[in-house]
């Protein structure tokens, strides 16, 4: 049986013992044709609320290394939401284009992202179009800005002081009830799913998560009004990686260091200086940075 298709063989099974079944529904948003009907109004304005513009950003690339690699694809789509109730009134516009990196696809992102040489030979990011797309100062969302920025600013360097915010990183999702942080599997325990690993396709799926969930888009826009402390452990780190994860620190495989974002500046130095004097001996030998944050400098490389 094909896996894409709905099994409506099953109808009776289903009828008798609907208890162990579930049903999953495209996401609105990715079904052919809706964006012909942008603007699509999701939530109702209140007059003389303070409303803003938020980009949902997702990037293909022929690699994982932004020094290295390129950009293929492009998506953004363009929302509006209330500064005042921290919530996503309406779907606008959207972008989304290939652009050829002059040298084959590897066969890997291939499988992943079915984008072959063929499909993107001959076209590119219309400079202008991007910039004014992103007119205005949006806030630029992507589930994972440290990896999305450096690949958009690298390429768009003329555009490499917006404010981004990453959902990934900056909204706690166990908190929320959820047992994974993918975009895929967010979508799926609200009963949703859709074509993963195209930009545009999941640039979409992030909105539509956001939307469902108003508290975390919430928490994502205070986090964004905010400044934040990054904390970055790197060095011979082994024998306490178990200790690190106990305090919340995320390991950053790119950088071979340990991560945690706080708040406070005090609360950073406490931190700091609880790791140094309890950890930092003999063979163990790392240096603690700290790194004062906003959403135009979070994420840049």
């Amino acid at each position: 049986m094909n896996n894409n298709i709905f099994p409506l063989s099953m109808f009776d099974n289903i009828k008798a013992h609907p208890e162990n079944y579930r049903l999953i529904e495209r996401i609105p948003l990715t079904v052919n044709g809706v964006d012909t009907h942008f603007p699509i109004k999701l939530n109702e304005p209140v007059e003389g609320e303070r409303v803003h513009t938020v980009v949902f950003l997702d990037t293909e690339t022929t690699g994982m290394d932004f020094e290295k690699c390129k950009l293929i694809e492009l998506g953004m789509v363009k929302a509006t939401f209330s500064l005042d109730r921290k919530i996503i009134l309406s779907v606008d516009k959207y972008y989304d284009e290939f652009e050829d990196p002059k040298e084959p696809i590897p066969k890997e992102i291939i499988e992943i992202t079915h984008i072959t040489d063929d499909m993107v030979q001959g076209h590119s990011f219309d400079d202008d179009m991007v910039a004014n797309f992103l007119a205005g100062r949006p806030l630029i969302v992507a589930h994972n800005a440290g990896f999305d920025r450096p690949f958009f600013d690298k390429r768009f360097g003329m555009l490499n002081n917006l404010s981004w915010a990453c959902s990934l990183k900056e909204i706690n999702w166990s908190k929320l009830g959820f047992n994974g942080q993918k975009l895929e599997y967010l979508n799926s325990c609200l009963g949703y799913f859709y074509d993963a690993h195209r930009a545009y396709t999941d640039a979409l799926a992030l909105l539509w998560i956001l939307y469902q969930k108003p508290d975390a888009f919430a928490c994502l826009v205070d986090s964004a009004l905010s400044k934040s402390i990054k904390i970055d452990i790197k060095g011979n780190t082994f024998s306490i990686n178990n200790e690190l994860k106990k305090l919340e620190f995320r390991f950053d495989s790119f950088n071979k260091s340990w991560y945690r974002y706080v708040s406070s500046k005090a609360e950073a130095v406490r931190l700091q200086e609880t790791i140094e004097n309890t950890y930092k001996q003999g063979d163990v030998n790392f240096t603690v940075k700290l790194t004062e944050l906003t959403a135009k400098t979070r994420y840049k490389k």
